[in-house]
């Protein structure tokens, strides 16, 4: 099973895959990012965000967990904190073969206006050796807009002992869009992110950098970023 579960079906995907200290059914993660980026758009004003994911894991493939991270969009958005749960059931279907299911529930912490945005989200993965992933997730209320969105995801990791490299490519589309609701124009449901990362792990200290890509237009704070981050990790 993959140790980075907290943003499968989150907030991008994990960034990559890196080996575990150990097989503990419970795993910490606390450290900060250079930049917190949610689905190729900045969300921290450039500044650095603490983060903080646990994961729980049985030996039947069932999982669940929490990943928090802050926020800064800057006024006059009050958010400060993202704080995601999710559950899942990881299942081998055959010797290279497993897929992924779950659902996660992504709250923003702030005030009244910023409790609003809270959704639910469903996720499905197929995984081919644990390194290349087709992935759809469906949310019936993104970011309370009361509109659907999906996403669809290719990644593909490559683990070479201490170090990993990610490659990936998602498309988010809104099932319906109005002048409300929409990617930069009332005719836009659509845009694709595109990521590449390599990482390094010491013991129990994870070391990431990566650079996001978007379609997206000038008026979202999507163009492109360079994001690190650091991690300390606790395995009980």
């Amino acid at each position: 099973m993959r140790s980075c579960f907290a943003k499968l079906g989150i907030v991008a995907s994990c960034l990559i895959t890196l080996p575990a200290v150990s097989q503990a059914d419970m795993s910490l993660d606390l450290g900060f990012a250079s930049e917190y980026v949610r689905s190729g758009i900045k969300q921290s004003n450039a500044k650095p965000v603490l983060q903080f994911g646990g994961l729980y894991s049985s030996q039947t493939g069932l999982y669940g967990g929490l990943w928090m991270s802050g926020i800064e969009r800057g006024s006059p958005d009050s958010t400060r904190f993202e704080l995601d749960g999710y559950a899942g059931w990881y299942l081998p279907l055959t010797t290279f073969m497993a897929v992924d299911l779950g659902y996660t529930r992504a709250t923003f912490l702030g005030d009244a206006e910023t409790s609003k945005q809270a959704y639910g989200e469903g996720f499905f993965n197929l995984l081919i050796n644990d390194a290349t992933t087709l992935g759809y997730r469906l949310s019936d209320d993104y970011l309370g807009t009361g509109e659907a969105l999906q996403t669809w995801e290719l990644a593909h990791t490559v683990n070479n002992n201490d170090f990993g490299f990610e490659f990936s490519a998602r498309q988010y589309r809104y099932l319906k869009v109005s002048e409300e609701v929409n990617w930069g124009s009332k005719n836009r449901d659509n845009y694709f992110h595109f990521r590449a990362g390599i990482a390094r792990s010491y013991n129990e200290h994870n070391l990431s950098l990566a650079i996001e890509k978007t379609n997206l237009s000038s008026q979202f704070d999507a163009s492109t970023q360079i994001v690190f981050t650091y991690a300390r990790n606790f395995e009980f």
